[in-house]
């Protein structure tokens, strides 16, 4: 029986390592929803006649606007909580709500513009930008932005 039991225990070790090995790769390989952050959109302030109208947005650590046909930009700041590395993409998505966007109907899908590798508990700043589809009508009836984290591998 003594010669028996090292056995056994080191064929469940083997057994358990694969299972977690595998649990590893398809995380590593799927992306999800880590954070997300709902803010007003405010008008922007113009000074001439020849200055486009845009919508800005700003809150802890975040900024943007967003120019009437769509084209975004962003500046948020990013935790990553592990040793080990993963990928997060930062994006937004507009909607149309109250003026605290607590009860929000989104309009678009959300449209990402950085991608940025995290490793060993760091903070970065995603600086990216992009345009969203869509009618104007879109941009005209929109009060609300989401700002959207997605990570992808140990996150």
């Amino acid at each position: 029986m003594r010669k028996v039991l090292p056995i056994i225990l080191m064929v469940s070790c083997v057994v358990m390592q694969q299972a977690a090995t595998a649990a590893d790769e398809e995380s590593a390989t799927a992306s999800r929803i880590v954070n997300t952050m709902d803010l007003p959109l405010n008008p922007t302030s113009k000074n001439g006649t020849d200055q486009k109208a845009g919508r800005t947005f700003q809150g802890t650590e975040t900024q943007g606007s967003i120019g009437e046909a769509g084209a975004w930009n962003l500046s948020t700041g990013v935790t990553h909580n592990r040793l080990r590395c993963a990928t997060y993409e930062t994006g937004i998505q507009l909607g149309k709500g109250n003026p605290a966007c607590t009860k929000v109907e989104w309009l678009t899908e959300a449209d990402f513009g950085s991608s940025r590798r995290h490793c060993n508990s760091a903070v970065m700043i995603h600086k990216g930008s992009g345009k969203l589809t869509g009618s104007n009508d879109v941009y005209q009836t929109s009060t609300c932005v989401r700002v959207v984290t997605k990570c992808t591998g140990a996150c």
